[in-house]
């Protein structure tokens, strides 16, 4: 199902370099992050299907490393539970720009706490 690279906007790459240098944590953590917060609350979780104009592009296994089946998993879950059938480069650039929406507040890795300290 995955891509072998993903393209992201350059205004989500811009987004997670930002959190990068408040949390020190590389971007294809904080974008596995992202996708977890957004998978979370699929309420709130939206499909975008517009290309974006400027791209950065990052392989898969980068993005995903020896986790890649788990999030494919969740992502088909996903899919199956809301009745979506797109791209899947529209839906893993749409998790993560809504989960970064998500970690707006986060200024330092100290405050990543509570994303994960949340009770579901």
């Amino acid at each position: 199902m995955f891509p072998t690279r993903i393209q992201l906007s350059k205004k989500t790459w811009d987004r997670l370099q930002f959190l990068q240098t408040k949390t020190r944590l590389t971007p294809n953590v904080l974008a596995r992050t992202a996708i977890s917060l957004a998978l979370r609350d699929t309420r709130t979780a939206t499909i975008n299907d517009t290309r974006p104009e400027q791209v950065h592009v990052i392989n898969r296994d980068v993005l995903f490393g020896d986790q890649e089946h788990a999030y494919e998993a969740m992502i088909k879950q996903f899919c199956s539970e809301q009745g979506v059938d797109t791209d899947p480069q529209n839906i893993i650039r749409s998790l993560i720009d809504s989960g970064l929406h998500k970690m707006g507040h986060i200024k330092n890795l100290i405050d990543m706490h509570s994303i994960f300290s949340r009770s579901f």
